[in-house]
């Protein structure tokens, strides 16, 4: 690389934040590359986009079981991307699947008996005070012992003033597995976030900037394994959902019952494997007519900006909603 190109990358990383979202699914490595500048409100570009094959079996349930095949794909993936010295910094972050996590929400009360001058402390914990309690609270549910899990928890205060603490566990040998098949590729990972958090954060970010404020609309995102619906309002987050369960017949009912009768939706967006809907008898656009609003398919294709090089299917494709969450958390920070 000559001088002028090295300094003219090392000028672009002051000024932007570049960061890749790796999605190891089980039948292939997609890869996005975003950036941002340094500055507040500043908006999201996708620099590339790209998606190498897995053999079969090769991932199966969360588990690496052919690690070399998915280090040839994740080298031949980054390899694809333009030689420019301001991508030599990427912040990479790496998908967990659903099926590989644990996530509860716990009443603080309910883990220690919290003192008052703590209580104005809520998103810490400085003393030391929880993390005893929340490792036993994330063994009981895991049903893991705490030294085989990885643990990460947050203390948020509901509207109603009551602190909950959210928990997200996993065994530790799926962190480490992501952690030393992306070594042996070359890439150092900074983050691990779970699929189904990373899908909602693109989608919400689609929400943002395509919606009103106050909209009201619903996050889909399909995978193998089911379903996971999100009803977001102007406030966040609203109320969840997992499909298939026990309470629920059917995606339909199931996603009747997240929307309920308060008010009439403003959008759905769908991401991931969205045939499934089709194979549930229920495809996008009769997901549109059943609730009355536009339904839609994520894109990274508004992102975009003119990049070159990216692929038409890959700026249409719904399946990169993983991977372009991974990598808005980390041009986020």
């Amino acid at each position: 690389m000559s001088k002028e190109k090295a300094l003219r990358g090392a000028m672009l990383t002051v000024t932007r934040r570049y960061a890749a979202g790796i999605d190891v699914s089980e039948d292939a490595v997609r890869l996005a590359v975003v950036s941002r500048r340094l500055r507040a409100n500043a908006s999201v570009c996708v620099e590339h986009l790209e998606s190498v094959a897995l053999p079969s079996g090769a991932v199966v349930d969360g588990d690496f079981i052919d690690r070399a095949a998915i280090v040839r794909a994740l080298r031949e993936a980054f390899a694809r991307l333009p030689e420019t010295g301001a991508w030599r910094a990427l912040r990479c972050a790496m998908g967990l699947p659903a099926s590989a996590t644990l996530t509860t929400q716990v009443p603080l009360a309910r883990l220690i008996d919290v003192h008052d001058h703590f209580a104005g402390n809520i998103g810490g914990d400085p003393r030391g005070f929880l993390e005893p309690a929340v490792l036993a609270e994330a063994e009981r549910a895991a049903g893991i012992e705490r030294g085989a899990l990885a643990v990460d928890w947050s203390v948020q205060t509901r509207e109603d003033g009551e602190a909950q603490v959210a928990i997200a566990a996993t065994a530790r040998r799926h962190v480490e597995a992501r952690v030393e098949t992306a070594a042996e590729a070359g890439i150092a990972l900074s983050a691990i976030d779970g699929e189904p958090a990373a899908a909602l954060r693109a989608m919400r970010h689609a929400g943002s900037t395509e919606l009103d404020a106050d909209a009201r609309y619903l996050v889909c995102w399909l995978e193998s394994t089911g379903l996971h619906g999100w009803l977001v309002g102007s406030r966040g987050v609203e109320s969840e959902l997992r499909y298939p369960a026990p309470e629920h017949r059917s995606i339909a009912e199931a996603l009747h019952d997240l929307v309920g009768q308060d008010a009439p939706l403003d959008c759905i967006y769908v991401g991931g494997q969205i045939e499934l809907l089709a194979h549930a008898s229920v495809p996008v656009p009769a997901l549109g007519k059943t609730f009355g609003c536009p339904a839609l398919p994520f894109e990274a294709a508004p992102y975009c900006n003119g990049a070159s090089g990216v692929s038409s299917a890959y700026r249409h494709s719904p399946r990169f909603a993983v991977a372009f969450g991974l990598a808005l958390r980390e041009v986020m920070q």
